[in-house]
């Protein structure tokens, strides 16, 4: 089983810290002090002690990490 968070009123679906950090391929603790520092989104809401982010926010900024990554590598 693979549940889901989805806000009922814009039905985005939402993300714990453990799910933005698997997507952007960094550790959970490296995503959460990125969001803490304001690199990284902000969180959405708060859902029973879960902090989330939306899903397309932080597709958005692993999309132009990776960028800027591939740029100054080459």
């Amino acid at each position: 089983m693979q549940p889901k968070i989805i806000d009922a009123n814009s039905g985005q679906e939402l993300w714990t810290a453990a799910e933005c950090a698997q997507y952007s391929n960094t550790a959970r603790g490296t995503f959460t002090s990125y969001a803490g520092r304001g690199r990284a989104p902000k969180p959405v809401a708060k859902l029973h002690g879960l902090t989330l982010w939306s899903s397309e926010d932080v597709r958005d900024w692993a999309a132009k990490r990776q960028k800027s990554r591939t740029t100054s590598e080459g």
